[in-house]
C-alpha cells in the first residue's frame, strides 16, 4: 500500500481482520461474509489476519479455504491471505521462515502479554516495559519477516497495569520517533489499529503526528472480530475529528 495520510483513502483498506479461525473471533466471520460486507463499505483491500500463536497451528492450509470461500463471491476486492503473527520476545518468532514466506501480509503483534508463552521484561515497570517493546521490535527489524506492525505500544494486554496507558505515557516523543525510523528503514509500515487509537487519544495524536512528519507508512485495521467491525467508513468523521 502507497503512503498517504488522507483518511479517506486509508479507510479504504482494512488490513486486519479475524475469521473463524481465529478462536477470539464471532461464529460470524465466515471469508464469503466478510468479503461482501467490505464491498458494501466501499473497501478495496482487506488481510484475513488470523492469530498464529502455537506453531501447530495450520496457517496456509486455513488461508486456502478462506481463499476458496472468498473467491466464491466473484468481486473485485483485493484480499491478502495473511496473518497476525507473533514476535513474543527479544529474536524469538513463533512462524518458521517457510510460513513467513508464503503469506500475503505478515502481520506481527510484539505485545500480547497476556499470552503464557510471552517474554516479560525483568522490570515490571512502564519504563520496563517501554525499553522491552523497543528492543523487540529492532529485533523484529533485524529480519525481513514484518510488512507491519500490530496495534503498536498499546498497554492493554499488559495485566499488571489497571491503567492502559501508562507505558504509551513513559515513552517519550525521542523514543518514539527512533523506532518509527527504524521501521521506515527496514521497510516495515505501522498499524493505525482503531479501537487502539480510540481507547489512547493523546498517544494516538502522538503517534500520528510524529509518523507524519517521519514519513512512515501507516496502514488501517479495525482488528474485526465480528461482522460490524469490518466496516471502517463507520469511523470517518471520529478519526478526523482525532487526528486532523
Amino acid at each position: 500500500m502507497d503512503q498517504t495520510y488522507d483518511l479517506e483513502r486509508l479507510i479504504q483498506q482494512n488490513l486486519h481482520i479475524h475469521t473463524t479461525y481465529s478462536p477470539c473471533a464471532k461464529p460470524e466471520m465466515i471469508a464469503r461474509d466478510i468479503v461482501n460486507k467490505a464491498v458494501k463499505d466501499d473497501i478495496r483491500v482487506i488481510a484475513f489476519t488470523d492469530h498464529y500463536n502455537s506453531g501447530d497451528f495450520p496457517i496456509l492450509d486455513t488461508n486456502r479455504e478462506l481463499k476458496n470461500q472468498a473467491e466464491e463471491c466473484g468481486t473485485d476486492l483485493k484480499v491478502l491471505y495473511a496473518s497476525e503473527l507473533s514476535a513474543y520476545g527479544v529474536g524469538k518468532f513463533l512462524d518458521a521462515p517457510v510460513i513467513n514466506e508464503a503469506l500475503d501480509y505478515r502481520l506481527y503483534a510484539y505485545n500480547h502479554y497476556h499470552l503464557d508463552y510471552w517474554e516479560h521484561p525483568e522490570d515490571k515497570s512502564p519504563r520496563g516495559y517501554v525499553q522491552h517493546a523497543l528492543q523487540v521490535l529492532e529485533s523484529l527489524f533485524a529480519t525481513s519477516r514484518a510488512d507491519c506492525i500490530a496495534h503498536p505500544f498499546i498497554g492493554r494486554f499488559i495485566h499488571c497495569f489497571e491503567d492502559k496507558t501508562l507505558v504509551t505515557k513513559e515513552i517519550t516523543d525521542n523514543e518514539l520517533g527512533d523506532i518509527l525510523k527504524k521501521g521506515k528503514r527496514s521497510q516495515v509500515a505501522w498499524e493505525l489499529n482503531v479501537p487502539a487509537l480510540f481507547a489512547d487519544p493523546e498517544f494516538s495524536k502522538r503517534y500520528w503526528r510524529i509518523g507524519k512528519e517521519i514519513g512512515v507508512v501507516f496502514h488501517l485495521g479495525t482488528d474485526a472480530h465480528s461482522m460490524a467491525a469490518v466496516s471502517t467508513s463507520q469511523h470517518l468523521e471520529r478519526l478526523k475529528q482525532l487526528l486532523e
